[in-house]
């Protein structure tokens, strides 16, 4: 007779977003490949994380049944689908965490049709590189498994509790602002590859200018304006810069970014 399983955590959702949660786990919380199990539609990806990471893959009934925290890495649109095909395999001390985006705690527990626990979490793809970020929010949690589960995820970055009427910001925040960055990492990678640097070096010199200039944020403690107004001399480049920013209402085009990607939030948690 096969041994039953105990696993601490049951990934369902094999994608970029569930790699980052896979790594995160295993090389900056410790916790043994062994006591995670892994399930995805396409078993390829399921193989995958078993060759990355060590992680076992099982099916979808076998992960809920035997793991103490079931994370929800799928698309949004797949939430309503997977919530069918696991509640009747959800125990009562289960704990559900859903990182699909929009997805709310109620709508969770409505498709699932029954009282359970919930974390939700927004993260992003940094917390694999153990420099990320996670809001989060939970309902009928116990402190003890919630301060457990952020303990274990703090290992991947900064997790900070927020009202869940705010988690529709935090997704524009903490999940989108990332790609916001890349695209500007890639407007300068390709600016400096038109004036003949390397690949290789035009990559080192991007990642180094946004890792750079992060640290010093952390590191100073000071408000971004006072760092911004440090690099400004009078009649200086960095001010001619800034002045083609403001003519073209650059502060005005983020904002913006960010009330469309909060609005796209919204809408998915309507599209139920």
């Amino acid at each position: 007779m096969r041994k039953k399983r105990n696993f601490t955590f049951g990934l369902i959702g094999c994608g970029n977003m569930g790699g980052a949660l896979a790594q995160c786990l295993t090389k900056y919380a410790g916790i043994s490949p062994e006591k995670i199990c892994a399930s995805d539609i396409d078993r390829s990806k399921t193989e995958v994380f078993r060759k990355r990471f060590g992680i076992p893959a099982c099916n979808t009934d076998t992960l809920v049944k035997n793991s103490r925290f079931v994370i929800i890495a799928v698309k949004p649109k797949d939430v309503p689908q997977l919530c069918s095909v696991i509640s009747p395999n959800l125990k009562k001390n289960s704990v559900i965490i859903s990182v699909a985006a929009g997805i709310t705690i109620d709508s969770i527990k409505k498709m699932i049709d029954r009282d359970v626990s919930v974390i939700r979490f927004m993260p992003n793809l940094a917390i694999g590189y153990g420099n990320g970020l996670i809001a989060y929010c939970a309902r009928n949690v116990s402190s003890t498994k919630l301060k457990q589960v952020v303990r274990i995820f703090s290992k991947g970055g900064y997790c900070f509790p927020v009202k869940e009427k705010d988690m529709f910001f935090m997704t524009a925040v903490a999940g989108s602002a990332p790609g916001f960055f890349f695209h500007l990492a890639e407007v300068i990678y390709e600016l400096l590859r038109e004036r003949g640097f390397s690949d290789d070096a035009s990559l080192r010199i991007v990642s180094t200018l946004f890792e750079g200039t992060g640290t010093v944020i952390a590191k100073s403690g000071e408000n971004p304006a006072l760092l911004k107004s440090k690099v400004c001399s009078p009649g200086g480049t960095t001010l001619a810069g800034l002045s083609k920013l403001k003519e073209g209402n650059f502060s005005k085009l983020i904002n913006s970014a960010f009330e469309a990607a909060e609005k796209r939030a919204i809408e998915l948690s309507k599209q139920r």
